[in-house]
């Protein structure tokens, strides 16, 4: 019976999903975190969600996003909700411009990457700018360096993901 209900291509899927993850987080989490490049860290998690967004489709981005959310917020204890609620977003989104309007193109990841660090470090720095009264200048500044700097290390999940995506297709 249980044979019937579990399709293996699809556990193999989670079970991918599940490991890629854990090496995102074990990047950003150790890396990533001792790592500055202009006064800002980089952050590849939005690039995860896009990738799986992109390559997997809405549900899955999303899906794997609030998976996603639960495992970040653990490494980021300040900010208690945001992944929670910005990943599966971020992935939602991202699949479903790639399935109706985007190519499925490096240029298009990029662009959708750059949308979604720039969305992320405005809620990131949101609460620093409404609750703390910081400048919104010096703000927008790190965000945009923040976006800048991260962009580039985004593109091996682009690669990453097609190549699993076209190999699970022609299984």
């Amino acid at each position: 019976m249980w044979r019937d209900l579990i399709r293996k291509d699809r556990l193999r899927s989670i079970l991918l999903l599940a490991l890629y993850l854990a090496l995102t987080l074990l990047v950003q989490n150790t890396l990533f975190a001792k790592m500055r490049l202009w006064g800002v860290h980089v952050i590849v998690l939005p690039a995860l969600m896009v990738a799986v967004g992109m390559f997997r489709g809405p549900i899955w981005g999303g899906v794997f996003g609030i998976f996603a959310g639960v495992f970040a917020n653990m490494g980021y204890p300040e900010s208690i909700v945001l992944f929670i609620l910005l990943l599966p977003l971020i992935g939602y989104v991202s699949g479903m411009l790639s399935e109706h309007l985007l190519t499925r193109s490096l240029v298009a990841f990029l662009c959708m990457i750059a949308a979604a660090q720039l969305l992320t470090a405005f809620f990131q720095l949101f609460r620093l700018w409404v609750f703390q009264g910081a400048d919104l200048k010096a703000l927008l500044i790190t965000g945009l360096k923040q976006a800048a700097v991260s962009l580039p290390f985004s593109v091996p999940f682009y690669y990453i993901s097609r190549a699993v995506s076209r190999r699970e297709k022609a299984v």
